[in-house]
């Protein structure tokens, strides 16, 4: 054997012990002896985390650190034992495994082992290690090398490992832990633990990171060989073609006109039929839809119950699901994996949110609610828009986005066979022909959209002045995309925010509404950053999805890969530097545009959200940190913000300046998970609640008179003074409002569950500009009571004769609340209007036919404070800084 090769075994692994018989095995079959160095293993936090996150059976670590110790002198034994094949590098600062090992090998002879520590640690342990009157044994200083910035984050990790309180470093400098404590057998530990083997208790397993309420969704791993065929035969067994066509009660849609589903990575490739809904079949959904009533009138755990066994279904057909996805939506696997997962969910959150005791969504159904969906995730929201109005008892008739009816029709289908009465679920494929007329039918009672803000508009135009069966306006609630940016520093890791910054960005093509759109990047580090990122993007592969090897897909269609294209050469046009990889675009029959960095000067200078894999690059001076902010506030859009620092101050200045309504702190910004991340922005970005939040489901119904309450929250000093204002003078109207200043949602706040590290705070803030229409004095101050006590400026559009109690307001009141011209309504962001009065009309009229953002509009006597609340979610990765502190001050 004439020379060595050089390995590194994980012992947290579980698997430690057959990659040592694996190695060994290679060393006999090679005829090479192999050096094999033997941690504990590093970063066990982390594959917690990804574990957790990505829903797989079990980790693939040990939670306890006896386990990992056993597994440790069980490898080091084998080891030992195969010494023509290995050399044994023992690394560890334990004294209780260095007697252990020292007891196996025996006196100590050249060329048999070597014990290894981390320079600046373990001297005191290891001096009579190598002292020739004690054991006489060497140990190899293991020390990084490299400059104090990029080997910061790797000697913060050591600290925080060596600190954790079951580190035998961290035990033996602590005077009140016993000399028999801190050596104990890790085997008579291990026996202890009841079950024998079981993990540890404060660990949540990834199925029970939601705790009691829902299951967490299960997902698919996808470095598993054995699951990879799995896959690849599905996506073979579908190349049969599917069909969608509308499904209705009592409707027959064959002999119907059909049009081919293409597969949008491979133009060869006919995925299925589909057949859009014809006035006929459109008139029976609806005359079915307003006469269902086993699933409104049917209890809401009942209702729960049938959501999981939809979830269920779901999961249990997942492999077909995915490879439709793949075909259909030109998904790559693991696009396609959290498609379904966060379907699943959705089915799950929403069910547990209504069946939940004394919960917040005890409601009245709305009656029939139209859901408009789009192709993007054309399961994931699709599902979640139906889960959330079937949870409220609605009816629901479900509008896919043309071009993937097929993966839309196969989850119906699922959701009927697990209980869901046709009548209460109908499917109505389409264009956009078939949805205006759907919106225009005065049977819906509700609208969910997710497409862009132009149609948007239209359906809000379309809804003005409609109100529903209940009496209240018809409710629309829209996702519109975003002008996504991400800020990264120059304390920020460049690895990590690279990794990130190309998550964000071209994950899915760049076709998700989180994805990121705009990089401002310190001008410091924005010359190394940039460069890392081109070079990380020329090892991009972009092609045909059902390859393993594609990281990136097809963008959806012709019409899409033009309108990116264009924006790409107006940009060329206009002198901004583009740049695309090296290698290009291999000649394929889909629609594909190669990842593509363009450098701007303004954030202004990129006008429309690109929905496609483009990222333009904006650098700044340090001094240009809030200027850069608010460039991209000014765009009107505020859906989700990306933050990548080191420095606490510039992450709290970032998350408190943005109004974005999903902030992440060094990590990615895109796949928001359901109940940990509820998603979705204001302004040109939607008119929230959120999905996956606690507010979307009673905004689908009437949630009686109980005021909604949080924990945290304050009454705003304007609404107290409007409070006690008023009592002087209007006892009446005083005791009216006196119960909205006391709800106190301004502010509040709650920690939503999460992986470990990992923090989800959704807050509740105002906002912003809500005007207040009304002709009488009650009226007009029931709607300044609603605007104040959620911290909001109130614009007020009423005659004299309601204002008389306005007089000799103090001063805190008149910068609360202006009074505005009908003639020059100012921009809002919401507006408060009274039933029957024609000022409230003409000003509904005027918000819904300008350009720009869909402003809620609400009826003063039926909207409730929540509704005129904003939510802000802040996901913070507080393991991007060296470790998961809390997962390490644990104890066996």
């Amino acid at each position: 054997m004439e020379w060595h090769w050089l390995c590194r075994a994980g012992l947290r692994q579980k698997r430690a012990s057959h990659v040592v018989d694996y190695l060994i095995e290679l060393a006999r079959q090679t005829k090479h002896r192999l050096m094999v160095r033997l941690v504990k293993g590093a970063y066990w936090d982390t594959e917690i985390k990804r574990t957790q996150v990505e829903g797989v059976d079990d980790f693939p670590v040990f939670t306890r650190k006896c386990h990992t110790d056993v597994s440790y002198l069980a490898c080091a034994r084998r080891l030992l034992a195969a010494k023509e094949e290995i050399y044994p590098q023992f690394a560890t600062h334990n004294a209780h495994t260095i007697a252990a090992i020292h007891a196996m090998a025996g006196p100590h002879q050249p060329g048999k082992y070597e014990f290894q520590c981390l320079h600046g640690m373990g001297q005191a342990v290891y001096g009579p290690v190598i002292d020739p009157a004690g054991l006489a044994t060497p140990c190899r200083i293991y020390a990084p090398v490299g400059a104090h910035r990029a080997l910061l984050c790797y000697l913060v990790r050591r600290l925080l490992e060596n600190g954790a309180n079951s580190s035998f470093v961290n035990q033996a400098a602590n005077p009140e832990i016993s000399l028999d404590e801190l050596i104990r057998d890790p085997v008579s530990l291990a026996r202890k633990v009841s079950p024998l083997g079981a993990p540890h208790t404060d660990i949540r397993l990834p199925e029970k990171i939601f705790g009691p309420s829902r299951r967490n969704s299960h997902g698919l791993d996808l470095t598993d060989e054995c699951m990879l065929e799995t896959l690849d035969k599905s996506l073979r067994a579908t190349e049969r073609t599917y069909e969608s066509h509308p499904l209705i009660a009592h409707y027959d849609a064959s002999g119907d006109a059909t049009r081919p589903v293409i597969n949008p990575a491979d133009h060869h490739d006919i995925v299925g039929q589909v057949t859009y809904a014809s006035d006929a079949a459109m008139e029976k959904a609806l005359e079915n839809a307003d006469q269902e009533a086993a699933w409104r009138n049917m209890t809401p755990a009942a209702r729960r119950d049938i959501l999981d066994k939809c979830a269920d279904a779901l999961e249990t057909h997942m492999i077909e699901l995915i490879a439709l996805l793949v075909r259909e939506a030109g998904k790559t696997y693991a696009n396609a994996v959290g498609e379904v997962r966060e379907a699943v969910d959705f089915l799950r959150y929403y069910g547990a949110q209504v069946a939940m005791k004394n919960s917040e969504a005890t409601i009245t159904p709305l009656g029939v609610i139209l859901c408009i969906s789009p192709w993007n995730f054309p399961l994931a929201i699709f599902t979640g828009q139906i889960a959330a109005s079937l949870a409220a008892g609605n009816a629901v008739i479900a509008k896919p986005a043309e071009e993937t009816p097929l993966i839309a029709a196969m989850a119906v289908r699922l959701f009927h066979e697990s209980g869901i009465p046709v009548p209460a679920l109908q499917l109505l494929p389409g264009d956009g022909d078939v949805g205006a007329a759907l919106v225009a039918d005065q049977r819906i009672d509700g609208v969910m959209f997710t497409g862009s803000t132009k149609v948007g508009k239209l359906i809000s135009g379309a809804l003005l002045g409609r109100r529903g069966r209940t009496g209240q306006s018809v409710s629309f609630i829209a996702e519109t995309g975003g002008q996504n940016a991400m800020l990264v520093d120059s304390s920020s890791l460049p690895e990590q925010a690279v990794t990130d910054i190309i998550a964000s960005a071209f994950d899915s093509a760049g076709q998700r509404c989180s994805a990121l759109r705009v990089l401002l990047v310190q001008d410091d580090c924005a010359d190394h950053v940039i460069d890392m990122l081109k070079g990380a993007l020329n090892e991009i592969s972009v092609g045909d999805p059902s390859q393993l090897s594609t990281d990136i897909g097809p963008v959806i269609s012709e019409e899409a890969r033009t309108c990116i294209e264009d924006h790409i050469a107006a940009m060329r046009d206009a002198g901004r530097e583009i740049w695309q990889p090296k290698n290009g675009l291999v000649q394929q029959a889909g629609w594909f545009v190669p990842p593509t960095i363009i450098e701007v000067g303004r954030v202004a200078d990129i006008g429309q959200e690109v929905f496609g894999p483009v990222l333009h690059v904006r650098r700044f001076e340090r001094q240009e940190l809030s200027s850069v902010i608010d460039a991209v506030n000014a765009t009107g859009y505020a859906l989700t913000f990306g933050i990548q620092s080191r420095v606490k101050s510039t992450i709290q200045h970032a998350t408190s300046r943005s109004h974005a309504g999903n902030i992440y702190v060094n990590r990615n910004i895109i796949g928001a998970t359901v109940g940990s991340q509820p998603f979705g922005g204001k302004g040109l970005s939607g008119t929230g609640p959120k999905a996956g939040g606690p507010l979307l489901v009673p905004r689908l119904g009437l949630s009686g008179d109980t005021p909604l309450t949080w924990p945290g929250g304050a009454a705003p000093a304007a609404a107290r003074a409007f409070l006690t204002h008023l009592e002087s003078r209007d006892q009446p109207s005083a005791r009216r409002i006196r119960p909205l200043i006391m709800t106190t949602l301004c502010g509040a706040s709650r920690d939503l569950p999460s992986p470990v590290g990992e923090t989800n705070i959704h807050m509740l803030t105002p906002r912003g500009r809500v005007l207040c229409v009304a002709e009488s004095w009650p009226n007009i101050i029931y709607a300044i009571g609603l605007a104040l006590s959620t911290g909001n400026l109130a614009l007020v559009l009423a005659p004299d004769s309601a204002m008389e109690w306005a007089r000799n307001m103090p001063r805190l009141l008149a910068g609360s609340i202006l009074r505005v011209d009908p003639g020059a309504l100012p921009e809002c962001d919401i507006a408060l209007v009274e039933e029957g009065s024609a000022m409230a009309a003409q000003a509904a009229s005027t918000i819904t036919s300008r350009e720009g953002l869909i402003v809620p509009i609400f009826d003063i006597k039926s909207a409730r404070p929540e509704w005129l609340v904003g939510e802000k979610v802040v996901t913070d990765n507080t393991a991007a800084l060296g470790g998961d502190v809390a997962l390490m001050s644990l104890t066996s």
